[in-house]
């Protein structure tokens, strides 16, 4: 069927009906009353919101109906889910109970009616039960710091528990995070650093772990549990809670739009780790790495939010934007106190260019038969296409197949005796970008089979 322009645009406001009707629709149906209601102290206590359980309803029909597998959802599936859940959480088995494990055995075999209701209580539950362990752990080895550990002694640690057996005591468990404490001040102690700093060292890095699990929130939780769920169903299905769908389609296309600076967290605060080049912040020159960002503001007249102590995912989203809008940060310079004052930094975002992730070529010189080749290497580390930028209609949107043919180009012209295409480590990426590639190389295919739920 070939729909006009004007038709595309009433077929997308229909489909958005026809979606606000089934979401309200689907938010009719869900249970009422949650399975679980319990409160679990020591814990931010996070819940899932109407749209998360709409959400894992819809992903229940859609697996069971057009997945290709036709993946029965029933007690079995539900067993593999918890498991996998469990594991996802705490694959080193050193925060759990033996009791927190017994209390869960009661939701293995129903998490498949429980997502097919929209019903995320228990596996919320669960999260919330894990941090509560997680947070104990983490203050009772900042209590511990301070010991004065005899380290002339044999001692044994386990770091890797995950074939072990769950904690049966929490003093089983305050026993193995002694020897945690102990463990990494001796590996502190063996970097050459003296005591003083090894504890400083050691209780900012417990703090730091402690300030982000209280900024963990229901996306995250909602995001660890449906990979559960599409683990279950094969290991190249996934799904993706909107910022970490932007972050895949971003990567995918190797461009985004923002200052062009990439940001790490350092100590509660927002660090400038790399300018990129041809970027923005490249361009003004009025960025430098290790500089600290401590405030946020949109356009020329925007307020100042601060972002110090903010998860590093909520700023970077304050920082970007879209092309030719105007963001202003307030920015300690690097190598200067947090209590100096600021400068303020105003830049244009703009349309950002991954070149450094794209694929590259060198020209290699080998000898075979006492006679010398050149030959051209490209490098491919991954199937990536802006397809953002085709649907819009930008001719020079970003590809695999666009970039390598210009550098096919390139190497023929510097007359080349033969060309290597070099995918050692490449992660895959779009289909349809690796099937449009191999038509540089051969005319005819087909080069790909697939299949879908009608086999």
């Amino acid at each position: 069927m070939l729909i006009s322009p004007m038709d595309l645009k009433s077929f997308k406001e229909m489909l958005k009906k026809i979606y606000l009707a089934l979401f309200l629709v689907a938010a009719l149906s869900c249970k009422g009353e949650p399975r679980v209601t319990a409160v679990v102290e020591g814990s931010t206590n996070l819940k899932p919101d109407l749209q998360q359980s709409i959400i894992a309803k819809e992903l229940v029909n859609l697996v069971e109906n057009y997945h290709y597998k036709k993946v029965n959802i029933d007690d079995s599936f539900s067993s593999d889910v918890f498991d996998r859940y469990i594991k996802s959480l705490d694959p080193g088995k050193a925060y759990f109970l033996q009791s927190d494990i017994t209390d869960f055995e009661q939701f293995r075999n129903k998490l498949d009616d429980d997502l097919r209701d929209g019903d995320l209580s228990a596996p919320f539950y669960i999260f919330n039960v894990y941090q509560k362990r997680y947070n104990d752990r983490l203050k009772y080895a900042i209590s511990r710091i301070n010991t004065k550990f005899d380290f002339s002694i044999d001692d044994k640690y386990t770091y890797d528990r995950e074939k072990m057996p769950w904690f049966k005591t929490e003093a089983e468990a305050n026993d193995l995070w002694n020897k945690r404490v102990k463990y990494e001040l001796l590996n502190l102690k063996l970097a050459g650093s003296d005591e003083t700093k090894n504890t400083k060292t050691l209780k900012q890095r417990y703090d730091n772990l402690l300030s982000q699990s209280a900024k963990i929130n229901s996306q995250d939780v909602f995001q660890t549990i449906m990979n559960a769920f599409t683990g279950a169903v094969d290991p190249h299905t996934s799904y993706f809670v909107p910022n970490k769908a932007q972050e895949f389609n971003e990567e995918l296309a190797r461009t985004f739009e923002g200052i062009g600076a990439r940001l790490q967290l350092d100590n509660e605060v927002v660090k400038v780790a790399e300018i990129i080049p041809g970027g923005p912040a490249f361009k003004a020159k009025t960025l430098n790495v290790n500089d600290r960002i401590i405030g946020v503001a949109q356009g020329k007249d925007g307020e100042f939010v601060d972002v110090v102590g903010w998860r590093i995912d909520v700023t970077v989203s304050k920082i970007k934007g879209p092309k030719g809008t105007i963001v202003r940060l307030k920015v300690i310079p690097a190598g200067q106190e947090l209590s100096a004052k600021p400068r303020i930094v105003e830049l244009v975002r703009d349309k950002v260019i991954l070149e450094e992730q794209s694929a590259k070529k060198s020209i290699k010189t080998v000898t075979s038969g006492g006679k010398s080749y050149k030959i051209g290497v490209i490098q491919l580390p991954a199937f990536y296409a802006d397809f953002k930028a085709m649907q819009a209609g930008d001719k020079n949107y970003k590809s695999t197949t666009r970039d390598v043919r210009l550098l096919i180009d390139t190497l023929k012209q510097q007359k080349v005796d033969g060309i290597v295409i070099d995918l050692r480590s490449n992660g895959g990426g779009s289909l349809p970008e690796a099937i449009s590639l191999t038509g540089l190389f051969i005319k005819t295919g087909p080069v790909v089979q697939v299949r879908d739920a009608r086999n």
